[in-house]
C-alpha cells in the first residue's frame, strides 16, 4: 500500500486515484478520499492545495498553454526588477512541471493513440461499477477476475522492475510464476506476496471485515501497523481481519456486539453441496449466502445489484438467511428472504428502504 502520509502537492497530484477523486468521476475514489482526508486532518491543508492547483490544471479542460497562463497568475508577482526570486516559486514550477507532463501525455496519447510511449510512465488503472466484473490479463501473462466497485491500479513499473498492484474492493487472481520477481498486492489492511498461485482478496472500505482465501500455491500476508508479522497461508485456507469499531463508519458499528471476535482468524474456505466454494461464488456468477446476517449480505447485495439498502429497523438487521442468487433480480431476492423472515421493503429507483 502506497503511504500517503508524507505526500506534498505534486505527490497528490501525480496520484491516479486523487486525480479521479478531483475530477468526481470514480464514487469508490471519492469514498475513499473523503474518508482519508477525515482521517488525515493534518494534510488538509496540502490536499486542498493540491486539488484548487488540479482544478486550474485540469478541471476546465483548457489549451496547455492558456493552462501555464493560469498558473502564472497564481505566482507571487515580480520584484521591482521584473524578476522572480526562484527560492519562493521553486515549488511551484516542479509541480506545474508534474501536472503538465501529466496532462501532456495524455493528450499525446489521444490524438497520437499509436505512438509508442512507454509504459513505466503510465499507470494504469482499472474499475468497476455496480453489477459489474471484468477479467483482465496483465503483461506478465496473470489474469485478474475484479469484481463489482473495486479497483486495481498497477505499479508504473509492472512487469519491468516489479510486479505491484493496489486493489480496493475485491478480486480473484490467477499469478503466473516468476521467482525473480514477486508479485506483491498492496491493500489498506494487508500486503500479499506470492510468486504463482490463485487467491483470492476482498477488502472494501467501511465494512467491518476483509479476507483473503488461497485456492492453490503459497502466500505470505503481512498486516499493516504491524511490523515484523506475518501470515503464510496454505490451500483452503481463509485468513480474516476484523476492523476495530473505530475505524468503520458509524452507520455500521455495532452496538452492543454479541460476539466478541480476535483481530486475526485463520479458518478454512466454506463449501456448500455441490462442492463450490462459497467465497468464490462470485467468480462464477453466483451470490452465495449462508447463514449471515441481512447487516453482513447488505454490501454484498448493493454491489451485485447497484443498489442502496437502507434499513429502518435494527432488528430486521439481525435477521439470518442461506440462499444462492444467479438470474433473480433485486426484486425476487428479496422476495425470497420473505419466505424465510417477515419485513417490508420499498424500491425507489436505486435504493431499498426495508422495514420491519
Amino acid at each position: 500500500m502506497i503511504d500517503r502520509s508524507l505526500f506534498n502537492v505534486e505527490d497528490f497530484l501525480v496520484d491516479n486515484t486523487f486525480q479521479l477523486y478531483c475530477a468526481g468521476t470514480d464514487k469508490l475514489c471519492i469514498t475513499y478520499w473523503e474518508n482519508y482526508i477525515k482521517a488525515h486532518p493534518e494534510q488538509e491543508k496540502v490536499i486542498a492545495e493540491a486539488k484548487r492547483l488540479y482544478v486550474i490544471l485540469s478541471g476546465n479542460k483548457k489549451p496547455l498553454n492558456k493552462q501555464v497562463n493560469l498558473l502564472k497568475n497564481n505566482i507571487k508577482p515580480q520584484n521591482e526588477a521584473g524578476i522572480i526570486p526562484i527560492h519562493k516559486n521553486y515549488m511551484w514550477l516542479k509541480i506545474a512541471a508534474a501536472v503538465l507532463l501529466m496532462v501532456g501525455v495524455a493528450v499525446i496519447f489521444k490524438n497520437n493513440p499509436k505512438e509508442n510511449i512507454p509504459k513505466a510512465s503510465l499507470v494504469t488503472h482499472f474499475s468497476t461499477k455496480g453489477g459489474e466484473k471484468k477479467k483482465i490479463t496483465l503483461s506478465d501473462g496473470s489474469v485478474v477476475l475484479l469484481n463489482a466497485k473495486s479497483v486495481l491500479t498497477l505499479d508504473k513499473n509492472f512487469n519491468q522492475k516489479n510486479r505491484e498492484v493496489n486493489l480496493v474492493g475485491e478480486a480473484f487472481f490467477d499469478v503466473t510464476h516468476n521467482k525473480n520477481k514477486p508479485f506483491k498486492v498492496h491493500t489498506e489492511d494487508f500486503d500479499i506476496n506470492v510468486l504463482g498461485t490463485s487467491f483470492n482478496v476482498k477488502i472494501y472500505p467501511g465494512e467491518a471485515t476483509s479476507e483473503t482465501v488461497l485456492i492453490k500455491g503459497l502466500i505470505v500476508m503481512e498486516g499493516k501497523g504491524t511490523k515484523g508479522s506475518s501470515i503464510t497461508l496454505r490451500p483452503s485456507q481463509k485468513v480474516t481481519f476484523y476492523k476495530k469499531a473505530e475505524e468503520l463508519p458509524s452507520n455500521i458499528k455495532p452496538q452492543k456486539p454479541s460476539v466478541v471476535h480476535p483481530q486475526i482468524a485463520i479458518n478454512q474456505y466454506t463449501k456448500v453441496n455441490d462442492s463450490t466454494i462459497v467465497e468464490m461464488a462470485w467468480t462464477q456468477n453466483r451470490l452465495e449466502i449462508l447463514d449471515q446476517t441481512f447487516a453482513e449480505v447488505k454490501g454484498d447485495l448493493e454491489r451485485w445489484y447497484n443498489v442502496e439498502i437502507v434499513f429502518e429497523d435494527h432488528e430486521v438487521e439481525k435477521y439470518r438467511f442461506t440462499a444462492t442468487f444467479k438470474h433473480e433480480n433485486i426484486d425476487q431476492a428479496l422476495k425470497a428472504f420473505q419466505d424465510a423472515e417477515h419485513f417490508k421493503y420499498k424500491i425507489k429507483g436505486n435504493q431499498i428502504i426495508i422495514s420491519k
